[in-house]
């Protein structure tokens, strides 16, 4: 879809607008059309990145599926929302996005990955678990594509043919058309479990699309990983790119066919669309491979927000965290949330009324939940302006100081140089500040212990080895690990 903006339909049927939010997983703020990759075919997110408003220093202040979730849907941090590692649920009293807007008299539909219900990852959700969302089309956790399934309202199940991907694109088309008919707001939450791996469960042909090119890797990516580092197959950087850049392709055209259906029915106009990711993929650089690392592969995550005739296209400089989404998109809605929220409100930067800001976002990632248990970086605090990043490990010792505007792939350590020790120095002030506001310096066994959430720990490790063991030896079984 490359229409200028002439050409999108415009409906003025209410003044309440719609919200359509999609969340990918485990895509990294450097692989679009937009943000300068040219190998990645994005042409519908380049769209969205000259409609609305471009963040470039988007951050998940957990980068793990399951924590950047919920601060995602709630406003709050980790600990505060339960779910502070993966495969541990999120407390449903929590106040969401989607109980703000049924109160507003949006009807909130959910489709997709949810990950937020604990182990073991096929379970139903309950009603009293979803946060509040009215319209249920999801699934706890899959990322077997090519075996996709949904969970309906009433928790039966359906299996999904083909791509799922593309059914769960399907479901929100079919939704849409109902919706438009019936002329009330609507809020759809589309939630892909792609790029994230496996990198080659993919429609046929798509795989090879990608190794027929000549793929470039990121300047800091490892040929070896680092010791403890696995994936779920024999580690390839130029394979693993090019199913990751194949899965960013179909994830591209699963929302042009949802900016299409919108423009048809007259209501991309009346819209507010929110595209960004629950976290980034190292894909080797550094040496390590997923998530739940303060690098910028793993921390900074693309985001996009466009509402046509409000929201002003062009770059945000401002940095923000997923915490501060979901009072921003309401902000944007005229809405807030009744109780106290850790994210901000930054609907006045999105809409152009408050000029760029100078603003640090606190990344942390407590608990060395499943592969990061074997590495040397246990648990760690971090904090960045989009300019600067100081990250430290949780005895407060500095692991790296970086000039991400200068050094975008932080080959670069300057902790040591004496050049940098005031900066070093302001960076750890500012980090403190959140550390005791948020969590403290405090063994991450102890931090679960403090929270209540040890014994739910205790389940979701034991859960975590039989699922994964199974996992790998049916991917096998399958051909597509």
């Amino acid at each position: 879809m490359n229409n200028s903006m002439k050409e999108v339909g415009y409906l003025e049927k209410r003044s309440a607008p719609n919200l359509v939010w999609i969340l990918s997983d485990q895509h990294r703020f450097c692989d679009t059309g937009y943000a300068g990759n040219p190998e990645v075919e994005t042409p519908n997110l380049d769209w969205l990145s000259t409609a609305g408003a471009e963040f470039e220093a988007a951050y998940s202040n957990c980068p793990l599926c399951v924590p950047a979730r919920g601060c995602l849907w709630t406003g709050l941090h980790a600990l505060r929302h339960g779910a502070a590692a993966n495969d541990l649920p999120i407390r449903p009293e929590c106040e969401s996005i989607a109980t703000v807007l049924d109160k507003a008299g949006y009807h909130t539909a959910y489709f997709g990955k949810w990950h937020l219900g604990g182990p073991p990852r096929d379970a139903f959700i309950s009603h009293y678990n979803r946060l509040g969302f009215q319209y249920w089309n999801a699934n706890n956790c899959n990322h077997d594509y090519l075996h996709g399934y949904y969970d309906d309202n009433n928790n039966i199940r359906h299996p999904i043919e083909g791509y799922a991907p593309a059914g769960e694109t399907e479901l929100v088309l079919e939704y849409l058309e109902k919706a438009h008919k019936k002329q009330e707001p609507f809020a759809v939450f589309l939630n892909f479990g792609i790029p994230h791996d496996p990198y080659f469960a993919l429609p046929e042909g798509e795989l090879e699309r990608y190794q027929k090119k000549k793929l470039t890797l990121r300047g800091n990516c490892e040929k070896k990983l680092l010791q403890g580092e696995r994936g779920m197959d024999a580690y390839e950087p130029e394979r693993y790119y090019a199913g990751y850049y194949a899965h960013i392709r179909q994830l591209d055209l699963q929302i042009g066919r949802i900016l299409d259906e919108l423009k048809k029915l007259e209501e991309l106009g009346n819209t507010i669309v929110v595209y960004t990711s629950d976290h980034g993929d190292m894909l080797g650089s550094h040496g390590y491979l997923n998530k739940q690392m303060y690098f910028e592969e793993s921390s900074h995550v693309p985001l996009l927000i466009s509402w046509p005739g409000h929201i002003p296209g062009g770059k945000r400089e401002t940095a923000v965290g997923l915490v501060d989404l979901a009072p921003t998109v309401l902000g944007l809605l005229g809405l807030r949330f009744e109780g106290q929220t850790d994210g901000e409100d930054l609907s006045d930067v999105v809409l152009g009324r408050e000029p760029e800001r100078e603003r640090f976002v606190y990344l942390y990632s407590y608990v060395p939940c499943h592969q990061a248990a074997a590495r040397r970086i246990s648990s760690w605090r971090a904090i960045t302006d989009g300019r600067w990043m100081l990250a430290v490990d949780q005895k407060r010792t500095v692991l790296g100081l970086y000039h991400t505007q200068e050094d975008p792939l932080q080959m670069r350590d300057l902790q040591l140089e004496e050049a940098y020790a005031p900066k070093k120095q302001e960076l750890l002030e500012k980090l403190d500040e959140e550390v005791h506001s948020h969590d403290g310096y405090v063994d991450w066994k102890i931090l679960l212990c403090q929270h209540g959430l040890d014994s739910l720990w205790d389940e979701s490790e034991a859960f975590f080895s039989k699922y994964f063991s199974k996992f790998y030896t049916n991917l096998k079984k399958t051909g597509k690990g």
